[in-house]
């Protein structure tokens, strides 16, 4: 059964989704326009984070992957659907992936890289506590790297990350990019099992795991959040890594603090030497959560981010960037199910973007509604947009 709901966005809907905050060295500004959305997802109870999207490349047909639990708690189910036409329609899911152990909580995550190589990594996590609040209570991880099939879903792991005893991973999947010296780079947060039993010889924080051989090997966690003077207490998670034209690294990194939102700027720290070493953290002038990159062909950057300065915090809000380092705000994706805004702040932690073709893309991402059943009442929306 396929999914197609086709609507005529409204002109003022439209202008909303085709602001442009940017310009680039006097260039002409860059806009965002929403040319159709879709529900991906509605009918699996609490559909949530979005976590691959990539291309088949024997048909060109769009796969993508998301989750009916969230923080990979135990039981989650990894679901897969497929669009066989640029992301207008979506199948029911055609696989799906769960652990069989009832501890334990196993979410899949793909990344496409832009030599065609699709990289999954599986996190395996056990819980202590077997409820939907399970990720409060002590747990720990183990992390698979696989190769991924998009044509059934297939995957067939490759190795484990190297981690300490006692300790979660919290891996960025698709963000995994390949700088120009051919090093994988896997952006993810290293943190004790228990919160109040931390190892004194393990670095925790939030860092890269590198692969210099595509993924066949991975070698330990390196710290790229060191303390940030001016905030020492913040604890800094969810991370992006762009390239620039000149090798030079910029990574951003979600304040996850208690501070109020309007004061969780992300992190924004520099690397000259591909990573090896990287400056003292200092805040950027993004407040958002759980970025997600994508470079695109022309040179620039976008980031998909659930913002935390909107109206309703965590909105979905595509940035642009001309150089990897600045970023401002494209646009906002039409929410199907809630007249092209989010109904409450149930969206923006988790999101995914894929090149479509020429200046279009697809987007997924998750919301609420209250009209549908579960405890979260989620789904997953889409929208194909074009930047130029």
């Amino acid at each position: 059964m396929t999914l197609r709901r086709h609507f005529r966005i409204p002109l003022f809907i439209l202008a909303l989704t085709a602001w442009s905050l940017n310009r680039v060295s006097g260039a002409d500004p860059v806009h965002m326009q929403v040319l159709h959305h879709s529900v991906v997802n509605d009918t699996i109870v609490d559909a949530q984070s979005p976590c691959g999207l990539v291309k088949d490349p024997s048909d060109g047909s769009l796969v993508l992957a998301f989750q009916d639990k969230g923080d990979v708690v135990a039981g989650t189910v990894t679901h897969f659907v497929r669009s066989p036409d640029g992301g207008h329609s979506w199948s029911q899911p055609f696989a799906s992936y769960v652990d069989p152990d009832p501890s334990l909580g196993a979410g899949v995550g793909v990344v496409q890289l832009p030599s065609g190589q699709i990289v999954a990594v599986i996190m395996e996590i056990t819980h202590t506590d077997l409820s939907l609040e399970g990720f409060k209570a002590p747990r720990k991880s183990r992390t698979v790297i696989a190769n991924f099939d998009p044509k059934a879903a297939v995957l067939t792991p490759v190795t484990v990350l190297p981690q300490p005893a006692d300790t979660l991973i919290g891996a960025m999947p698709c963000n995994i990019i390949k700088l120009s010296n051919g090093d994988l780079l896997l952006p993810a947060y290293l943190i004790p099992m228990d919160s109040t039993k931390r190892a004194p010889d393990v670095v925790y924080g939030s860092g890269l795991f590198r692969s210099g051989d595509d993924g066949a090997s991975w070698g330990s966690f390196e710290l790229v959040f060191g303390t940030n003077p001016d905030h020492p207490e913040i604890f800094y998670n969810e991370s992006v890594i762009f390239e620039k034209n000149d090798g030079t690294l910029v990574a951003f990194a979600r304040y996850d603090n208690t501070t109020p939102t309007s004061q969780r700027f992300m992190g924004k720290t520099i690397s000259h030497d591909a990573g090896k070493t990287w400056s003292v953290p200092v805040d950027s002038d993004i407040p958002a959560i759980c970025p997600a990159q994508l470079r695109r062909a022309d040179g620039s950057y976008l980031m998909f981010a659930g913002a935390l300065d909107e109206r309703i915090p965590r909105t979905n809000i595509l940035y642009y960037s001309g150089d990897g380092e600045h970023f401002t705000k494209l646009g906002q994706p039409y929410y199907s199910r809630t007249g092209g805004h989010p109904w409450n702040t149930a969206t923006g932690g988790s999101q995914v973007i894929v090149h479509l073709e020429k200046d279009t893309y697809v987007i997924a991402f998750y919301s609420a509604d209250k009209s549908l059943p579960g405890r979260d009442h989620t789904y997953i929306d889409s929208n194909v947009v074009e930047i130029k």
